[in-house]
């Protein structure tokens, strides 16, 4: 089956920061929806001065009834955050999805939307493996047969190598359209939703940096693997220690086991680590993270030891948690909270529900100062 070329875009957008075009312009024949305009705003990642506008707005009728796509041009002083993110919104339930979107190659004549299922069960995995190294299988959160709206939602379960997560996905029931996304009520408030899953959950290590009620939270999504993790740290780190008492800091470990080998291992060791100490987070993200170039898939396990003894932990403990069900467990959960709130890069920080993917120092303090006063930004 020919694959089209729109597909293999949105797909590939995966790994970045969901689907941006540039370079359309405002048609002032294009109602500018606040619902939609605000939903966007809270729900992308955030960067002052930003300006958005409704570039495009296209209604689709099915069978089961109408969604609608609605690409939002967002220009801002950051190349990388300007563009289009596109929101597919199911005009049947309500639910806005924000996420990667793109067309699917599926035959509709003499089919009926049921076939979608084994449609994409078959050409999905081959899809992901193929030009992204993603081992995955298809699972339908509907029960069989039934299409509660205009969109439906699925999971793509993600082998990698240590266990499998889930990850959302939709797809409109007309089969032109995938949605590598999890859905949200338009009318709700995504930085809201976002927080509440955080004090949630029972995956975030939320660290000695302030206590129950500070006035910011800031849930950090890292890699140790990863380079640009370790490159903005620093001025996240200055920030929460320039603020100590108003910022309560939460690590969640993210792995890119797609394209960092050893990544997997050091999550489970972190998640060991503050299993034992909260407070010795920090301390062991950042010996990885000066180890970094001379780390390998063979000297996690060393290293980590080393610092457990170092530390006067448990070493049996520790080893009853490392690379065992306890971690495997907690670190999938914690792949699984990323990419439910949105998580498709690292480093990505929530700063009391709102995305920051490109904090910088001539803003982000600010920003935190703002919060902390009980403003919005």
């Amino acid at each position: 089956m020919k694959v089209s070329k729109t597909i293999m875009v949105a797909i590939a957008a995966l790994t970045v920061a969901g689907s941006v075009t540039q370079g359309a312009e405002k048609d002032p024949l294009i109602a500018q929806d606040p619902v939609v305009l605000r939903f966007v705003e809270r729900a992308i990642p955030y960067y002052p001065d930003s300006s958005f506008t409704v570039v495009a707005d296209d209604r689709k009728q099915t069978p089961s009834g109408s969604y609608r796509i609605v690409r939002v041009s967002r220009t801002c002083e950051n190349r990388i955050l300007t563009g289009e993110p596109s929101v597919v919104i199911d005009e049947v339930t309500g639910i806005a999805y924000l996420g990667s979107v793109g067309e699917l190659p599926f035959e509709q004549t003499g089919t009926s939307p049921r076939s979608l299922r084994p449609f994409l069960e078959g050409f999905l995995p081959d899809v992901l493996q193929r030009n992204l190294n993603m081992k995955i299988r298809v699972s339908w959160d509907a029960p069989e047969g039934s299409i509660s709206g205009a969109i439906t939602p699925f999971s793509l379960i993600v082998d990698t190598g240590y266990g499998e997560f889930a990850r959302p996905a939709a797809v409109t029931s007309d089969g032109n359209y995938l949605i590598m996304g999890t859905g949200m009520p338009l009318d709700g408030d995504p930085v809201a939703i976002r927080r509440e899953l955080f004090d949630a959950s029972d995956f975030v290590l939320w660290d000695h940096a302030g206590e129950d009620g500070a006035p910011v939270e800031i849930v950090e999504f890292s890699d140790l693997e990863c380079p640009a993790c370790k490159g903005k740290w620093p001025m996240v780190k200055q920030v929460i220690e320039a603020n100590s008492g108003s910022i309560r800091h939460g690590m969640v470990s993210f792995p890119l086991t797609s394209i960092h080998p050893w990544a997997f291992r050091a999550s489970s060791a972190t998640w060991c680590i503050g299993e034992q100490g909260r407070e010795l987070v920090i301390p062991f993200k950042e010996l990885f993270y000066d180890l970094q170039r001379e780390m390998a898939v063979t000297e996690v396990t060393p290293t980590s030891m080393d610092f457990v003894v170092g530390h006067d932990l448990d070493e049996a403990a520790f080893r009853a948690c490392y690379l065992r069900a306890p971690s495997l467990q907690a670190v999938h959960s914690q792949l699984a909270l990323g990419n439910l709130v949105g998580v498709n890069a690292t480093p990505t920080y929530f700063v009391n529900g709102w995305m920051i993917q490109m904090p910088a120092e001539d803003w982000f303090p600010k920003f935190i100062s703002l919060l902390a006063e009980g403003r919005e930004p």
